[in-house]
């Protein structure tokens, strides 16, 4: 039995499981459960019919750079996964007032149109973007002050006096974007906590490209580079329960069947962790079940006409919203997959979240459904008591232990390998 590796499980072969496998597997023998048919998660690739052939396109985790993720770069090179240039831009269209503009796309995408009482509003806006900035950045050089409750997002822009119109038209959407989530969610969200990754990402600065990327061949060449080196792969075995006793813990899957492990990984979102633990501790309903998750349906599909009229204002990343205050529902923007992963076709490939009835039915090539974590000052606070969870047999992991993107999955998958002792 000395001589035996130890047996370790990984639920869940999101970027998190993929990670935590890639590594353990080097110092155990690895049982990789994940409730799809599919491999990846967020990390989703389809061949996409166009008039130039087949082509291999994402419409979960898209762009990444050199800078900001530099885990998921490393996981990448050792795996032999090339990645090219992605052109980053977004756009911002209101239905309500008629405003369309959009960033990195030259002048011309920022000129105003529409009528005069919207293109008043809209100059206040542009002048007020430099503010925010110059304030979100010096909102971070201080420290917090001790005892007092870190601001959200609405109560920094309250106390900067900023017009409504500016936080409708530029912060609500660009918060809402990148951590998809409804524009109403977004006022909520920690500011300090947000600021921290904008900053990082050099999203507080008039220019701000970190140099972004997409794999060739779509995110699957990853994913399947992992898996190829893992010797037990079971998809579609959904984990109904993790019991931990006194030699390690007992995996009980979908088909009934239990196998006992020496450790388990539970590289799942927060609250499918906590529904998996049979019993849990009261620690970790505390911690886990802080954290809520936004359900946005993803359309991939190749109607154009949900991009923007004007090609001046069209981008890889596109929002609308249906008024100037929309109050509920989820975010709605379309990414243009040619420009994101330089498809070689002039058929319009779109993938657009929470679409409606925008698209034409007969567009639809595939609808999915993806989570992501909704930040509130509990979960930021629950994040900084996850590490402690890692005893008794169990180590946890997934994009929830950070802002919720491919870089903290791959961090945190990195995080509960070493617990195991697998040390990159």
């Amino acid at each position: 039995m000395a001589d035996s590796p130890r047996r370790i499980a990984v639920v869940g072969a999101g970027v998190a499981g993929l990670t935590a496998a890639h590594l353990l597997q080097r110092v155990a023998d690895v049982t990789l459960y994940e409730a799809d048919d599919r491999l990846g998660g967020h990390a989703h690739t389809h061949d996409v019919p166009t008039a130039d052939g087949v082509l291999p396109v994402d419409s979960g985790f898209i762009v990444h750079n050199e800078r900001t993720y530099p885990l998921l770069g490393r996981l990448f090179a050792e795996l032999g996964v090339a990645t090219q240039p992605a052109a980053m831009s977004m756009s911002v269209r209101c239905n309500g007032c008629g405003l369309a503009y959009a960033g990195s796309r030259g002048p011309a995408g920022l000129l105003p149109r529409g009528d005069l009482a919207s293109r008043g509003r809209y100059l206040t806006l542009l002048g007020q973007v430099p503010l925010f900035y110059r304030q979100a950045r010096r909102l971070l050089s201080e420290p917090p002050a001790p005892g007092a409750p870190e601001p959200t997002l609405g109560e920094f822009l309250a106390k900067g006096r900023y017009s409504r119109y500016f936080v409708d038209h530029f912060v609500a959407p660009l918060v809402a974007a990148v951590w998809s989530c409804g524009p109403q969610l977004a006022t909520d969200y920690p500011a300090r906590y947000l600021f921290a990754f904008l900053a990082n990402h050099s999203m507080l600065q008039v220019s701000r490209s970190p140099g972004w990327r997409t794999v060739r061949g779509g995110s699957r060449a990853y994913v399947e580079a992992v898996a190829a080196k893992l010797r037990t792969v079971r998809t579609g075995a959904a984990v109904r329960a993790v019991h931990r006793h006194a030699d390690g813990a007992t995996v009980r899957d979908v088909t009934g069947a239990a196998r006992d492990f020496d450790g388990v990984v539970i590289a799942t979102h927060a609250d499918q962790a906590l529904r998996l633990l049979a019993p849990a501790t009261r620690r970790e309903r505390e911690l886990l079940g802080t954290f809520a998750y936004a359900r946005n349906e993803a359309v991939l599909h190749t109607d154009g006409s949900v991009l923007p009229g004007r090609a001046d204002v069209q981008a890889a990343w596109n929002y609308t919203q249906p008024t100037c205050r929309p109050a509920t529902g989820g975010v709605r923007i379309s990414y243009c997959m040619n420009r994101l992963q330089s498809l070689p076709t002039a058929t319009p490939v779109v993938v657009t979240l929470n679409a409606g009835d925008t698209v034409a039915p007969e567009r639809v090539l595939a609808r999915m459904e993806y989570e992501h974590p909704i930040y509130t000052r509990q979960a930021v606070e629950a994040q900084r008591g996850l590490p402690e969870l890692n005893s008794g047999g169990v180590a946890f992991a997934g994009a929830y232990h950070g802002w919720g993107f491919h870089e903290d999955g791959c961090r945190s998958g990195v995080a509960a390998a070493a617990y195991w002792g697998a040390v990159w």
